[in-house]
């Protein structure tokens, strides 16, 4: 398996490579949703790494908040088909990571409602749903861009590692 530096370089070298083959691929691109993509893809391959249940650089990169990961990691055991699949395991992180957001969200509101001043929880909730959906209406280009990122930074983690794998046990 190879290093957390190695997995760095290699997200981040292809992340750059794919800004001048985009309009190889489509001459007219969306730069935005390119930029949404490729910022998705970054994201996904050092934040959202399939390392997070492990010491590894991508769960020190959270800081202070790596113990959000601690749930992740007790439920989903390293290298697993969970964790290193292609499609479902940058899904699952990306859930988790939302899931972990909205619970905060939920706490800071209560805390707000609680010792600062009375708030409409459940208004807020669906002001903020509404906003979501008619910015993921509006912008669905972006938001496939975004959801193609996220995988895609997951995929290129697990096949480098089934590369190095392969290539460790053939010789």
């Amino acid at each position: 398996m190879p290093s957390g530096r190695v997995h760095d370089a290699i997200t981040i070298v292809t992340a750059i490579a794919a800004v001048p083959i985009a309009p190889r691929i489509d001459p007219t691109p969306d730069w935005t949703a390119l930029g949404v993509g490729i910022g998705a893809y970054l994201f996904s391959g050092l934040a959202l790494s399939p390392d997070l249940d492990v010491n590894s650089r991508a769960y020190r990169r959270w800081g202070v908040f790596r113990f959000f990961w601690l749930p992740y990691e007790v439920l989903i055991p390293h290298r697993s088909w969970l964790s290193h699949s292609w499609v479902l395991g940058p899904l699952l992180r990306a859930l988790y990571f939302f899931l972990i957001m909205y619970l905060l969200l939920r706490l800071g509101m209560s805390a707000i409602d609680a010792w600062i001043v009375p708030i409409d929880e459940s208004e807020i909730l669906r002001a903020l749903e509404r906003e979501l959906r008619l910015s993921l209406l509006t912008n669905l280009t972006w938001a496939q861009s975004a959801l193609i990122g996220l995988v895609a930074g997951g995929v290129v983690h697990s096949i480098t590692d089934a590369f190095v794998t392969w290539f460790k046990r053939t010789l």
